[in-house]
């Protein structure tokens, strides 16, 4: 910033350059603590580095007497430290850390202190670092104070005193000047026209002329809160008199400006009178004096320096009487007190400092031990002493003048951060009656009013102003007399506000303003005691105030210089000055004040005076010896020579100020100044006079140009290249060395610019940059800078060049020349195969090119691309990089590809996808996460990035981030499958794994570190699912479509859940309906089912062709009532399948029961309820699961596995029992001898291993019967349709189903695959069964042997592969398939294998007896058609308890009546197995003499019932029968 020489008159603190001592080592003794002295160290703010300072003592002979040892830190400060040396010590050293690594001061003298030894000590100050060849630590001594130490000197501020007239010496004959004891004193009582003491006055501010006689004219005052004098409390007082003796009411009376604001205090009920009224003068001074505030162009009259004059009358002023006196240029003394850091207070406190009194005899202020008390002094809102300066000591409270005012004007100087010696610099005043304080014409301390004793402070550090107490006055523009007798009833509050909010007519802040530590600030400081009681001032700062006296500065004027050498420059020299004059006496005693952060005493040698800079300055002159009176002081009058020492390097200029007033007294060109201290014989007791010499520095200019060593390539024409410059400010000199600054520059004459503070800028090839302003002397290096990662040139020479010393307007120029040069640079980036992969390597900016790729790599404006995954693929680049330099290369490519799976999934279970196995499964198997080629430092990991659902997925979600993939694609954690519904459409996902190199950070646009591969997961149901009865159960919602919804308070969770979840397998070549999850539990499906009792209900809703409803099955187990609708439209449903299913079986427990079964063919969705309906025998069922078949219709879906793709779904029993339409015959207690059933595809075999195979096998059903042990064997399929299963069969060791498969596909399409479980049939009841270990489930091969299919461990139904290989060939791809039944009964077992479904594709079924080839297999001897006289019987359905009116018939071989009336017996079997008997009536039909119509009456129950028909001949009913399936309806 430019120096404003001409108001500045001090300075900054700059550091007096030292010598660096070399410092012998030697061995030093201990010292004792009795031979010590203290010595103390100072670190100024700014320095830098000085952590834990060290001392290093030496004696006057230089031996050393205290080795290097640290200081300790001086407690409550931050930058004090102390140490005890040796007392014969005389020299020391001081080092920055305890040692002599990072540089020292110079060997410094103690006694330069001049410290006293007992208040103060010596304490030397670092301010900075002296750089150049003798490098040291620079600083100057000073004293330190181990306490506040009161200077016998005073401290004289420049003061204006105002005298306002009251009415008593205005009526006695207007002896208005000089001293008077007719002051009225705090008078307050009298009538109601003549109470107020200063009523003229007051009429004078109130502007009488122009107010009407009412005195409500707000017009009629030019001031918007006149300030009034003498007691407003009282409205009595409230007027003011005019010299024709007329009273009118005080114009604009505004009760808050001039009646102390009454407030309630917590303490006693006191009240607190000492708050500050705000706003009541203008913000700015305007010509040094206070306006009005809401009008700048009214000066107010309180301190505008023309006298107050009364009104004659209503329209006429008389000017030759006053009502104001002022005394001005006087100077007010403040006392000095200086802290143990250095800090110097200036304060007067008229409560407890001396009593200041105005001499009117000899216009100067005088100090008195007597003091004038106060009128409060018993409630501690005021001193005893009080403040009363144009009394006289000695006067009584009735004589004290209680109006006054008084003007400081204090010239100052400030630190850039408010700060003085670590403290902060604050102005503070206590007292009243009104206080304003400007700094450079702007209000900052407002405390107008008159209030009592208020306090404020100015905090210079904080930049902050504090008013304990203040408020905004309300304006009244009432009569004064209709006001009442009320004090100001606003609230106050502590007022603070900051710099900020300070405003400026500039483009400066008010903080800015304050920083500048090169401007002499003014602070006015205006104070008025109005009347009333008492009087207090209490006024202390400690900032640097302008000394009074001579004061010699000097001021560096660094305009010409350039802007980043200034501050250095302005101190970069010491002067030195000659000072005479016309007293014979040749020497001075004088101070050297460093900015006011150290003074020392010094004494001038044939008066020179030493050692002065642009912030060092000479103070406080006074001669060595004293006059014939015993004066050394300065005489006012003396004429003064003061001489600049010579330096060639400077133009001078120097100026004369009288401070008190700002006033330029002489001033002129060159060395040598002349001047008159003042006038002799003038009534002034002190000057103040400032001689400044302001030396301005010559200059010179140097130029840096940049070059090329031949033609500049096109890339590099607009390049810039980096130099450093550097200045060694006395050149040959070499006292500073060459160093860096912000240097202004212009670049070809035109834009301006400011280097680095590294003196770093930048060039273009043919600009030249101009820097002006190089001091004389001076000399320039620039360096072209260089870089670590290669440069796009090489240096044609030096890299740096040096200017010759500067002289007095020279202009060199300084060329560097550089050359292009190339850049050999290889590159290594990853990439996704089959994708563009854009990559430009980075210091490449301009003229890429590629070229010399490898097969199977291409490049194009998008980038690379790598056909094939795993492949290290290398291309040739070329280009320009920034700077301009060739880089060329070879670019490797290394490419990477994620995986895109399809999950099938059987179960409602979670699935880690991420687990490995041996068919590739796993969601990262078959991708390339690692490329073989990327090994040691191109070696890269792999993590899951993101797996984001296609916004319509619904049924599903999958979960996992940033797991850790190995090299053969093993996840560190799974990636979770979870359904979330009954999945019935394909979902899908997009995954991303993150490729990174070691050591590196993944950059998405920078494939030098890695790269991103995408991948697709699809997942969909298989064409069956199994979902377990709390599948979901955490859902919200609540149709159906996520869970089972059980509804009703009837239903609660039975058993207990594994301690770990189900999950299914992630494999998908396994068939669907199978999973290792369910390999074990001959008990409820994972452990639990739903507990459900009459009443309750449960609802599921899905899509599909079919469902099983899967049960526990006991004999306390009720009916299932359900109801099937299908969907057929938005929001409407169709029943299409209504029915109860009775869940009880007599022979024990079992588990896992299809009790339900549907097959709709069509896929659609369906929803379907259940409830519990209570039995004859039970109230509760047990829901186990539900199964959902062909979820995505019956063609499935591409990626199903080829043989699952569209396979169908049988029930083994419908294989059996083909349309239901069964006919047997047989013997009563005897084997079943014929057994015809339509449309059968397979049969029940029996099996023994000794004897083959067998026709008409046997099958367990239910045994109802009372005594029953368990379930029997029959080879009646009418009795299992009667009491077997509904929807399964079960076959011990002794029975095997039987079909042939016709192979109608090729063999990778084709599948058979047989559903099965273990069945706990409660054999052996009431023993203590053996639990099951698993059983075989076989196959009989051609040889007869029996070959293992699986091992079937669990009651849950799951689908097991047949290989037809090791079943029995027929020749023309037919194979007779007989999966042989099981059981564990021989050790005590309860259990058998039950078969529910085939699944198949690819094969057509028949029955094996409908096939001569496998009828050969089996032994038919079982079948025996001549052994009855039954040749067939046609049951068509017959409506409940209806006669059937023979519709009914029965044919026989025979005619066994011999002519007589035809006869027969009729039963069927109830629901519990119970044979009942029919009344029936025949009839010989007309075509055929053997067939008969019967004629019955149907049973009252609905159902299929199996019908047993006998002949009676004579009486006597036939042992042979022919039974049959009877259908009941309504």
């Amino acid at each position: 910033m430019r120096k404003k020489f001409k108001k500045r008159l001090l300075g900054i603190i700059l550091t007096i350059l030292m010598v660096v001592s070399v410092i012998p080592v030697q061995q030093v003794q201990p010292v004792k603590a009795a031979d010590t002295q203290i010595i103390y160290l100072e670190i100024s703010g700014g320095v830098t580095g000085w952590t834990k300072p060290g001392v290093h003592a030496l004696d006057a002979n230089d031996m050393i007497v205290n080795n290097l040892f640290a200081m300790d830190k001086v407690a409550g400060s931050d930058n004090i430290y102390k140490a005890n040396i040796a007392a014969n010590a005389t020299k020391v050293i001081f080092t920055p850390n305890n040692t002599w690594e990072k540089g020292e001061t110079d060997t410094v003298s103690i006694a330069d202190a001049n410290a006293d030894l007992t208040t103060t000590y010596p304490c030397y100050k670092v301010t900075s670092f002296q750089k150049g060849s003798k490098q040291c630590w620079k600083g100057h001594w000073t004293t330190y104070s181990t306490g506040d130490e009161v200077l016998k000197e005073r401290f004289y501020v420049s003061t204006n005193l105002v005298d306002y007239i009251n009415d008593a010496r205005f009526d006695s004959g207007n002896k208005t000047r000089g001293y008077s004891d007719n002051n009225q004193g705090t008078v307050v009582d009298g009538s109601e026209k003549g109470a107020n003491v200063y009523s003229y006055l007051d009429a004078a501010i109130s502007g009488s002329p122009w107010y009407n006689s009412s005195g409500q004219d707000s017009k009629a005052c030019q001031y918007t809160y006149p300030l009034y004098f003498g007691n407003m409390f009282d409205t009595k007082n409230r007027y003011g008199r005019m010299l024709n003796g007329n009273w009118y009411g005080l114009n604009n009376f505004s009760v808050g400006a001039n009646v102390a604001l009454e407030e309630k205090t917590t303490t006693e009920g006191k009240c607190f009178y000492g708050a500050a009224a705000q706003g009541l003068v203008g913000d700015k001074l305007v010509d040094g004096k206070m306006v009005d505030p809401m009008n700048s162009s009214v000066v107010l009259p309180y301190f505008s320096g023309e006298a107050i004059h009364p009104y004659k009358n209503g329209s006429e002023i008389d000017n030759n009487k006053n009502l104001s006196e002022y005394y001005n240029g006087l100077q007010f003394p403040f006392k000095q007190t200086k802290d143990k850091n250095g800090v110097i207070t200036y304060s007067y406190d008229s409560g407890k400092d001396y009593a200041v009194y105005y001499n009117f005899e000899k216009n100067c202020f005088y100090e008195s031990p007597e003091h004038i008390k106060n009128e409060t002094t018993n409630d501690g809102t005021a001193p005893e002493d009080g403040f009363y300066p144009l009394n006289k000591p000695g006067d009584p409270r009735k004589a004290v003048n209680m109006g006054f005012g008084t003007e400081f004007t204090i010239p100052f100087t400030l630190s850039k951060d408010g700060k003085i010696n670590g403290k902060d610099i604050t102005f503070n005043f206590t007292g009243d009656d009104d206080v304003w304080v400007f700094i450079d014409d702007y209000l900052v301390l407002d405390m107008g009013g008159a209030h009592r004793m208020a306090r404020g402070t100015i905090d210079f550090a904080q930049k902050n102003v504090t008013v304990e107490r203040a408020f905004t006055p309300d304006k009244s523009t009432t009569a004064a007399w209709k006001d009442g007798a009320t004090r100001a009833n606003q609230t106050s509050t502590e007022r603070l506000k900051t710099f900020a909010d300070i405003k400026t007519d500039n483009e400066k802040t008010f903080a800015d303003i304050m920083a500048n530590d090169s401007k002499v600030h003014t602070l006015k400081m205006f104070y008025m005691e109005r009347g009333m009681f008492d009087s207090n001032m209490s006024v202390s700062f400690n900032f640097s105030p302008i000394p009074s006296g001579l004061t010699l500065s000097k001021d560096v004027d660094t305009k010409p210089v350039n802007d980043g050498l200034k501050s250095v420059v302005e101190t970069k020299d010491n002067f030195d000055f000659t000072v005479t004059d016309t007293d014979p006496r040749i020497e001075y005693n004088y101070e050297k004040d460093y900015n006011g952060t150290g003074i020392e005493s010094e004494t001038t040698k044939d008066g020179v005076v030493k050692g002065l800079a642009d912030n060092v300055y000479a103070k406080n002159f006074e001669y060595t010896e004293a006059d014939s009176k015993g004066n050394k002081g300065l005489k006012i009058g003396t004429d003064f020579t003061i001489t600049e020492k010579e330096n060639s390097n400077y133009s001078t200029r120097w100026f004369v100020t009288d401070i008190s007033t700002l006033a330029t007294k002489e001033s002129g060109s060159g060395r040598i100044s002349t001047f008159k201290l003042g006038e002799a014989g003038s009534d002034v007791t002190k000057v103040n006079y400032n001689v400044n010499f302001v030396n301005t520095p010559k200059v010179g200019t140097v130029n840096i140009t940049k070059a090329w060593d031949g033609d500049v390539p096109d890339t590099l024409k607009n390049t810039e290249f980096p130099f450093k410059v550097e200045v060694d400010l006395d050149g040959v000199a070499d006292e500073y060395g060459y160093s860096p600054y912000p240097l202004e520059y212009t670049v070809d004459g035109k834009d301006s610019y400011t280097t680095e503070a590294d003196g770093s800028f930048k060039l273009k090839c043919g600009q030249k940059a101009t820097f002006k302003g190089i001091p004389i002397g001076a000399t320039v290096k620039v360096t072209e800078t260089k870089t670590t990662d290669g440069k796009s040139w090489v240096v044609s020479g030096q890299e740096f060049k040096e200017s010759a010393a500067v002289t007095d307007g020279s202009n060199e120029t300084l060329t560097i020349t550089n050359a292009t040069m190339t850049i050999p640079s290889d590159k290594v980036i990853y990439v996704e195969a089959g994708k563009d992969t854009f990559y430009k390597p980075a210091n490449v900016e301009t003229g890429y090119t590629v070229s010399k790729m490898s097969d199977g790599l291409t490049y194009t404006d998008k980038g690379f691309n790598g056909a094939e995954p795993n492949k290290s693929y290398t291309a040739n680049y070329t280009g320009f990089n920034s700077d301009g330099a060739i880089v060329n290369g070879t670019i490797t490519v290394y490419t990477y590809q994620a995986t895109d799976k399809a999950y099938v999934f059987d179960y409602g279970l979670e699935s880690n996808i991420a687990e490995t196995n041996k068919n590739n499964d796993g969601l990262f198997q078959g991708g390339t996460f690692y490329n073989e080629e990327a090994t040691g430092d191109m070696a890269t990991t792999a993590k899951l990035g993101t797996i984001t659902p296609a916004k319509e997925n619904t049924q599903t979600t999958i979960s996992g981030s940033n797991i850790a993939i190995d090299s053969v694609g093993k996840a560190d954690s799974p990636v979770t499958f979870k359904p979330i519904a009954f999945m019935d459409k394909v979902e899908n996902y997009t995954y991303t794994a993150n490729i990174t190199k070691n050591g590196k950070t993944l950059d998405p646009k920078d494939p030098e570190t890695g790269t991103t591969v995408n991948g697709t997961i699809k997942t969909m149901p298989a064409n069956v699912v199994y979902y377990e009865d709390d599948f979901n159960a955490g859902s919200e919602t609540t149709d159906g479509t996520t869970k089972i919804v059980y509804t009703g308070t009837a239903s609660s969770k039975e058993g207990t859940s594994p301690d770990v979840d189900l999950t299914q397998s992630n494999g998908q070549t396994e068939q669907y309906g199978h999973d290792d999850a369910y390999t074990t539990g001959t008990g409820d499906s994972n452990g639990t089912s739903r507990k459900m009792t009459d009443g309750a209900q449960a609802t599921f809703t899905f899509t599909g062709t079919g469902f099983d409803v899967i049960a526990r099955t006991t004999s306390k187990t009720a009916g299932i009532t359900y109801i099937v609708s299908k969907k057929v439209g938005d929001d409407s449903w169709k029943a299409v399948s209504v029915g109860t299913v009775d869940t009880y079986y007599a022979n024990g427990d079992l588990y896992q029961i299809p009790v339900i079964h549907k097959d709709f063919e069509e896929k659609a969705t369906y929803r379907v309820k259940l409830r519990a309906t209570k039995s004859d025998v039970a109230s509760v069922i047990y829901l186990d699961g539900i199964r959902i078949y062909n979820p995505l219709g019956k063609e499935g879906n591409e990626n199903y596995i080829d043989n699952e793709e569209g396979a169908t779904f049988v029930k083994v029993s419908d294989l059996v029992l083909g349309n239901g339409k069964v006919t047997e015959t047989g013997e009563i207690d005897g084997a079943i001898t014929n057994q015809v059933i339509d449309g059968s595809k397979a049969a029940i075999l029996g099996y023994d291993v000794e004897g083959g195979l067998s026709a008409l096998g046997y099958t367990i059903v239910e045994d109802n019967t009372n005594g029953s042990n368990g379930a029997e064997n029959s080879d009646s399929i009418l009795q299992y349709l009667q009491a077997g299963p509904n929807n399964e069969v079960y076959l011990d060791d002794s029975a095997a189903v039987a079909f042939v498969a016709k192979a109608d596909s090729n063999e990778a399409n084709r599948t058979i695959q047989v559903e099965a479980k273990l069945a706990d049939l409660g054999q052996y009841k009431g023993q203590d069964p053996e639990p099951s270990k698993g059983m075989e489930l076989r196959v009989l091969g051609a040889d007869g042997t029996e070959n293992l299919v699986a091992k079937v461990t669990s009651s849950t139904a799951m689908y097991y592969s047949i290989d037809l290989k090791k079943c029995i060939d027929l020749g023309n791809d037919q194979y007779l398939v007989v999966i042989v039944g099981n059981s564990d009964y021989e050790p005590g077992g309860t259990h058998c294998i039950s078969f529910t479904n085939i699944k198949y594709k690819g094969y057509e079924f028949s029955s094996p007896y409908e096939n001569d080839t496998a009828k050969e297999k089996i032994d038919m001897s079982a079948f025996d058609t001549n052994s009855t006289m039954f040749k067939r019987v046609d049951f068509p359905s017959v409506r409940k308890n209806v006669w059937s009116n023979y519709n009914c018939s029965v044919t026989l071989k025979d005619d066994v009546f011999g002519g007589a009336a035809p006869k027969f017996k009729l039963y069927y079997k109830n629901i519990k197995g119970v044979k009942k008997p029919i009344s029936v009536t025949a009839q010989r039909t007309q075509d055929n003499p053997n067939k008969y119509d019967l004629r019955f009456r149907a049973p009252n129950a609905l159902g299929n019932f199996a019908v047993e028909l006998h002949y009676v001949v004579n009486g006597e009913e036939s042992a042979d029968y022919i039974a049959t399936t009877m259908t009941v309806t309504r």
